[in-house]
């Protein structure tokens, strides 16, 4: 082992050390009366953050309703022997339209350090608008997800630890594991002192303005399978082969950085390593402005029989529809709507639905699971630089032959490639417009909520759909019988206008009928669905009918009504 790694080794846990020696003097908490639950740090929270704007605050700050009950709050039941108590395990608020700033007292009493702190194990408030800076880590807390917000300034520094006032009596709890800062505005370097107290196993500083080495982040990590993310900052640099001795990472990611890999140790690490696929796929690549001319189909050519449907939306966000299979004969799609910058769409999470055909999510326990993630970035040749995380489940991949995971599958399944545009939407740029433009976008039944169709008029003035719904009430595959009728599938086809009617004749449904794998085009089949007819009486409502060959489902028809609206391109008038 280096000198480096070997000083930072020692340092690290000489302040570990010193941490659990202040702490053994202290009451333990299995053996000392149950904490009363923190309402003062919870309505602190509540108003630091916004709260009566928040989209959903059911049960926030009423007496009549528990604690443990309130939106985005899930409680732990400790064991009898640990006295039997109720407490905060879970705050988890993500994409909830929180704003405002976290103060260093908020902090400390979300880190647990003050008599109505919260000791929880997971605080996400990922996908809001909180801003300022964050001043300090609330390293007692395991599991700390701030991802896609809008804090700026330097990383914080570590309470107790603080270089310029040096060390204090207060040592918080070290129990930090899991980091997740990416997709906001942090400047400068990685502090020193991260690397001598911290040891984490996910470390995600991706899509910030970090600058320097990335060896502080290395040091970072603990010893074994830790994921670090630094893609998308402006860090530079050579890696030290020296650093690579004993560190066994789970993946690194470093694109769209400015490090340099000239050394054939270092890039001989990094082809085994690097997250999704060789870092030379997204390294030292020019990237493109996105803009509404992205709009519409893409594939992968090297993976047949998937893609995306995706669409700049007009408040700015974007759309995106991805479709796949798994494993035994089954379909996969996901969703969501995405952060857009000047030359990147992030989508974290990517959402997976449970649900019945003609039914969506009426009766279905937790209709809503992660799915994913997903990052695309424009690059040379009109292309869109995928790289996107697969989170498949037990149920998914149960079976010999299919990739081996532990459930919940930790890491998600990782791929990397070049997507090409199939379609693109008319009236995305001024040289296609079409009279019916107008009617492209998400639409869905408000009667069977979580199914619904993705309109693309394109630049010829043909339709094309994608109809996301699940498998019919009695109908497994030969799968689990108690997950009958849960699966998702996904329809296919393009057709004619007639006026403001779009009639597909031959409506297709995709089956990996060898059941092979996720990207294995042997066996994959266009399998005829029926017909679908799309009428629209105006921009914001319509009707749909189908005719099913397949019995069991059947012919129907429902009103539609719009979920999302593309933006298109603003052109002069003619």
């Amino acid at each position: 082992m280096g000198m480096n790694c070997v000083r930072r080794s020692l340092t690290r846990h000489l302040v570990a050390l010193s941490m659990i020696s202040a702490l053994a003097g202290g009451p333990v908490m299995a053996l000392s009366p149950p904490p009363p639950l923190p309402i003062d740090t919870l309505e602190a929270f509540f108003e630091a953050m916004n709260g009566d704007q928040w989209y959903r605050n059911d049960g926030w700050l009423d007496p009549e309703v528990p604690v443990c009950e309130w939106y985005g709050i899930t409680c732990v039941i400790e064991l009898p022997q640990f006295g039997g108590f109720n407490w905060i395990g879970y705050i988890r608020l993500p994409g909830n339209n929180l704003s405002g700033e976290l103060s260093s007292q908020l902090i400390d009493q979300l880190n647990g350090n003050s008599s109505v702190g919260i000791p929880s194990i997971e605080l996400d408030l990922s996908g809001n608008a909180i801003g300022g800076e964050l001043p300090e880590l609330p390293v007692g807390i395991p599991r700390l997800i701030l991802a896609n917000n809008q804090i700026e300034g330097p990383l914080p520094q570590i309470p107790g630890f603080n270089p310029s006032a040096g060390n204090s009596p207060h040592h918080p709890p070290l129990r930090l594991d899991y980091l997740d800062l990416s997709g906001n505005d942090f400047s400068g370097t990685i502090p020193e002192l991260w690397q001598q107290i911290l040891m984490l196993s996910h470390l995600d500083l991706s899509d910030n303005r970090l600058e320097g080495s990335i060896e502080t982040a290395l040091g970072v990590l603990a010893d074994e399978n830790a994921l670090l993310r630094l893609a998308d900052n402006p860090m530079s640099g050579p890696i030290d082969p020296e650093w690579l001795v004993d560190l066994h990472l789970g993946a690194i990611n470093l694109c769209w950085t400015e490090i340099v890999i000239d050394d054939a140790e270092v890039e001989s690490w990094l082809e085994l390593v690097h997250e999704g696929g060789s870092p030379q796929l997204c390294m030292e690549r020019e990237r493109l402005p996105l803009n509404p001319g992205i709009s519409g189909s893409w594939f992968d050519p090297a993976r047949p029989g998937e893609g995306f449907s995706m669409m700049l939306l007009e408040d700015g966000t974007s759309l995106i529809y991805w479709f796949s299979h798994i494993s035994r004969n089954r379909q996969l799609w996901l969703f969501n709507s995405g952060h857009i910058a000047e030359t990147t769409a992030r989508f974290q999470p990517l959402l997976r639905t449970r649900g019945q055909f003609g039914l969506g999510f009426q009766g279905v326990e937790n209709p809503l699971l992660r799915g994913g993630e997903l990052r695309l970035d424009r690059v040379e040749n009109g292309a869109l630089h995928a790289e996107f995380r697969v989170a498949y489940t037990g149920y998914d991949l149960a079976q010999p032959g299919d990739i081996e995971t532990a459930w919940p599958p930790i890491p998600d399944n990782a791929f990397r490639s070049d997507h090409q545009q199939l379609s693109r939407l008319a009236g995305s740029r001024c040289d296609n417009q079409d009279p019916r433009q107008w009617i492209s976008g998400a639409w869905y039944n408000p009667d069977q909520t979580g199914e619904g169709f993705v309109v693309e008029v394109i630049e010829d003035g043909r339709g094309v759909v994608y109809w996301f719904t699940y498998t019919p009430a009695g109908t497994n595959d030969g799968l689990e019988p108690e997950r009958s009728g849960d699966w998702q599938a996904w329809m296919t086809g393009d057709g004619h206008f007639d006026g403001n009617t779009l009639t597909i004749e031959n409506l297709w449904q995709p089956r990996d009928t060898a059941f092979g794998m996720p990207g294995d085009a042997q066996g994959l089949a266009n399998l005829p669905f029926g017909s679908l007819s799309l009428s629209f009486h105006d921009d914001l409502a319509g009707e749909a009918s189908f005719d099913s060959i397949d019995e069991v489902y059947g012919s129907n028809h429902f009103t539609i009504e719009r979920l999302a609206r593309p933006m298109l391109a603003d052109c002069p008038d003619p």
